[in-house]
């Protein structure tokens, strides 16, 4: 069957003999596109085609015409950029209409903040212009930033229009210029705002008439064909309106705002799938991530969207590094905070986020491909982070952090300030990246901060150190490379801190013997700065002694209500609780509880436990431990009795740590109940003792015999200190599905069912284990039998995925197993559940429903409370009567955990 499909592929390439993609012929031929990639790539490994690189890549029978291949890429030359035929197709309309105007097209000035792509676009029209046969094949593409030469009209005049030998003192031969150079081509003139007005009026005799004369020219005049592209971040009044009317075609980039949300996520996919292929490695992006990152709003529109990206990426890989992880693993926690509150905007934009991303996907896979260009590519020239080695991803993440702050135009207190907060981000990044700092470097600034405490009679924190080593290292990095950092109102700073800046001098007197540099005035007003950031002693204020306690639930008083109860029934007054009514944005919630910290912050000190419903809630965890310099811990999904552990445990003192575990283990749910498990990890079964060897050894050879080995891995673990053996459970967690502890120290953590020793020498237990680790549902088979057969709930594979996790939930939170053949059943159950209550003909009683339900009212509320999302989901109530059939179905069929 394959090899008939190949030869159908072949002969169509043959039939329409021109170059065209991998979509292209599985639209024609209705087949599978990664099937007709795969027979591509066989057809071109066994010479039988030609592949044509490019943005997309082309497949085309040998004997083709090159004037038709030609002819199809006139389409492809904006392709690049995403949404070209969404947002930017009337730019893009305008920009065609510029290259084919006849006789050599219109000048343009193209408008756009910061990081739009006008730069880019330029490149497209030039590659249009090509493509079109506007321009030949060697048609040059000059690039000029106007920023250069600006407060100098004489040298800015030669640069453009060349120099004639004589001309001015120093000037020994002819020289060309940027309009010689462009001749019958584009020039690109960058920052065009930044031309003066005399700068400006030398364009005019050009652009009116095609001549101009080089400086020191009197007589002869030259001529050129040059259609000229010009960029501003301005609007069109800074340029003089005798210039301007000289630009008939203006073209506005959008910003990123202003673009969909379908393709901010194309940006996301397209840049993760680059990085995926540069660096050869898996990346992981975890939904939360994602959608952060598809929500916020960057100041610097593409350019800083890319930018953020590209730094979180370089701490994830930097981790794989240190950890020796298979795969880059992007996590909310790891993003900034900036890009965090973009999840605050989630709400206005529900339906159009569930369309691009499934509700029940939790992580999304970028794998590195052997064809990176099958994708649409918008992408600033960039150097890669290649090699991969340490030194070079420090050395691009401190040029990043660099980036944000400049001190241009600034007085010595504005540079202060944009100064600390440069050292905060140093420094909160410095954890991760301690290991890479040189021995000898290392040693030199604890010298130096040594002299500087003993001269200056100061302190200075461990992490100013670790900050400054930082900034130094990436400081001789560019003094290497002869790179300089501009420092304006140096002497402003010298004499506001003299001291300090002598003291500076001193201490790069230090590096320059240690590293035989020269140290730049630049470099040692940074010093001066890092000298003067001493360390803020707090002022002792008097702290609770307690960990507080939050409840935020959606509707006006099911927190308030919620907590009242505990509260009564343990006589305090622990604990707070704020209502999000259904009509209140995410924005508003967070600010209100955001306020409600700060009007008493010194009561959470001690860290802050969150219990919340569902939801956005989740997310405020991290976004206020990054805002309000807190320690924050949230648990979802929490019950009435979750929150009395939670209000019990911070009346008697208990830390915030403390109080989670004891939540977790009466919440029976973590982490894991909230991200399915990823069916492509292997099982593993963890066997622990003190040593690693005897009785694990033991435990190992008598689960061996129950378990099938080629699925199933057993791994033995030293147990010596129990903070440490979490650490380790987490990191195996990356890799394998756990799916169960047996050891000699019982351990609870992350709802992992625990076997003591003895359990497996119990042929009972042991049985129990095996079954435990059946194989998982045949969930693609039942979504194949059902479909064509349920017609109300939509997606069959989202309902199945849903219907998985949510019995996932159950099954924690009773703390129960159930055989596979069970759970099906209980899949099989519910869904035709939905489909019946969605057309009305399920209406069945349960007898003796009242007297059911008072027995089993715990699991009937589990189950309840457990199945709201999907009433939400599917619009409808669950009877009481279908939640006992399901608690009848748990209940008769069961297997308790060990505990």
């Amino acid at each position: 069957m394959t090899n008939n499909r190949k030869k159908i592929v072949l002969d169509y390439l043959n039939e329409i003999n021109k170059g065209v993609t991998a979509k292209d012929i599985a639209l024609a031929l209705s087949l599978d596109r990664a099937n007709v990639s795969r027979y591509l790539n066989e057809l071109y490994k066994e010479n039988q085609l030609e592949k044509i690189t490019g943005r997309p890549v082309l497949y085309q029978s040998i004997a083709v015409n090159e004037n038709e291949q030609e002819e199809y890429s006139k389409m492809n030359a904006f392709s690049r950029l995403i949404g070209y035929e969404a947002s930017l197709k009337e730019v893009v309309q305008q920009a065609k209409a510029a290259i084919l105007y006849p006789p050599n097209g219109l000048h343009t000035i193209i408008f756009g903040q910061t990081g739009t792509g006008k730069s880019l676009f330029a490149e497209c029209m030039y590659q249009f212009a090509i493509e079109s046969r506007a321009l030949s094949k060697d048609a040059p593409f000059v690039t000029y930033n106007c920023a250069d030469y600006a407060q100098n009209p004489q040298l800015l005049f030669g640069h453009i229009f060349g120099v004639k030998k004589g001309s001015y003192t120093g000037a020994t031969q002819d020289r060309t210029g940027l309009i010689h150079q462009a001749d019958n081509g584009i020039l690109f003139l960058d920052e065009i705002h930044r031309l003066p007005p005399e700068g400006q009026e030398m364009l005019f005799t050009f652009i009116d008439k095609g001549i101009y004369r080089p400086l020191g020219e009197s007589n002869e005049t030259h001529h050129a064909n040059v259609l000229i592209i010009g960029a501003t971040t301005e609007k069109s009044n800074v340029l003089l309106s005798t210039f301007t009317r000289r630009i008939p075609m203006a073209i506005t980039l959008p910003e990123l705002s202003e673009r969909t949300i379908e393709e901010r996520y194309e940006l996301i996919d397209n840049f993760l799938k680059q990085e995926a292929q540069r660096l050869k490695q898996k990346i992981i992006i975890e939904r939360e991530a994602l959608l952060a990152f598809m929500l916020y709003q960057p100041e610097g529109n593409i350019g800083q969207f890319q930018r953020d990206l590209k730094l979180v990426c370089a701490k994830a890989f930097l981790n794989v590094r240190m950890e020796n992880r298979q795969s880059l693993k992007i996590n909310q926690k790891d993003l900034p905070l900036k890009v965090q509150k973009g999840l605050l905007s989630i709400k206005e934009l529900p339906k159009q986020v569930e369309r691009l991303i499934q509700l029940d996907q939790a992580e999304f896979t970028y794998m590195p491909i052997t064809d990176s260009t099958d994708s649409l590519v918008y992408q600033q020239k960039e150097k890669a982070i290649v090699p991969l080695i340490e030194k070079n991803l420090l050395k691009t993440t401190n040029e990043n952090l660099l980036e944000n702050y400049h001190l241009d135009g600034l007085g010595h207190k504005e540079q202060k300030t944009y100064f600390n907060e440069y050292v905060k981000t140093l420094s909160t990044t410095s954890d991760v990246r301690k290991h890479i700092i040189d021995p000898v470097l290392k040693e030199l600034v604890e010298q130096m901060y040594s002299l500087a405490k003993e001269r200056l009679d100061r302190t200075y924190s461990t992490k100013m150190e670790f900050a400054f080593a930082l900034h130094l290292q990436s400081a001789l990095e560019r003094i290497e490379e002869n790179q300089r950092i501009d420092f304006p109102n140096l002497n402003e700073i010298r004499k506001n801190y003299s001291k300090e800046f002598q003291i500076a001098i001193d201490l790069s007197a230090m590096i320059e013997e240690t590293y035989s540099v020269e140290i730049p005035f630049e470099e040692i007003g940074f010093i001066t700065l890092f000298l003067t950031k001493q360390e803020e002693v707090e002022v002792a204020q008097k702290q609770e002694e307690m960990t507080a306690v939050m409840v935020l639930m959606h509707g006006k008083t099911t927190a308030s209500s919620m907590l009242e109860t505990v509260k009564e029934l343990l006589e305090t007054t622990v604990g707070v609780a704020v209502n999000m009514p259904l009509t209140m944005k995410v924005q508003e919630m967070y600010q209100l509880v955001r306020q409600t910290i700060e009007e008493n912050k010194e009561a959470y000190q001690q860290g802050l436990l969150i219990l919340t419903d569902m939801g956005s809630l989740n997310t405020f965890g991290n976004m206020l431990a990054e805002d309000l310099n807190l320690r924050v811990k949230t648990l979802p999904m929490v019950s009435t009795l979750v929150v009395l552990e939670a209000v019990r445990m911070a009346s008697i003192g208990r830390t915030l740590e403390e109080m989670y575990q004891s939540c977790q283990t009466v919440l029976k749910s973590s982490t894991k109940q909230l991200t399915l498990v990823d069916t492509k990890k292997k099982k593993a079964i963890l066997v622990t003792c003190f040593t690693g060897e005897g009785v694990a050894k033991k435990l190992e050879q008598r689960i061996l015999p129950v378990v099938d080995s080629t699925k199933v891995k057993i791994i033995p673990l030293q147990f010596l200190h129990r903070e440490a053996f979490k650490q380790r459970i987490d990191q195996l967690m990356e890799t394998y599905d756990i799916k169960a502890i047996v050891g000699t120290v019982e351990f609870d953590y992350q709802n992992i069912p625990f076997y003591t020793t003895y359990d497996i020498f119990n042929d009972e237990k042991l049985l129990l284990l095996s079954n435990q680790l059946e194989e998982e549902l045949p969930i693609n088979e039942i979504i194949q039998s059902l479909t064509g057969t349920l017609k109300k709930v939509g997606s069959i594979q989202q309902l199945m995925h849903f219907l998985q996790k949510l019995i996932r939930q159950i099954k924690n939170q009773l703390n129960v197993m159930i055989p596979a053949g069970v759970e099906t059943g209980m899949l099989l159950h519910l869904a035709f559940l939905i489909e019946g209550l969605q057309t009305g003909t399920i209406v069945r009683e349960f007898h003796g429903l009242e007297v059911y339900a008072k027995k089993n009212r715990m699991t009937m509320d589990v189950i309840k409370v457990t199945l709201i999302p999907l009433e939400k989901h599917y619009q409808m109530a669950i009877p009481e009567d279908e939640i006992a059939y399901i608690a009848q179905m748990i209940i008769e069929n069961q297997v308790k955990l060990p505990i």
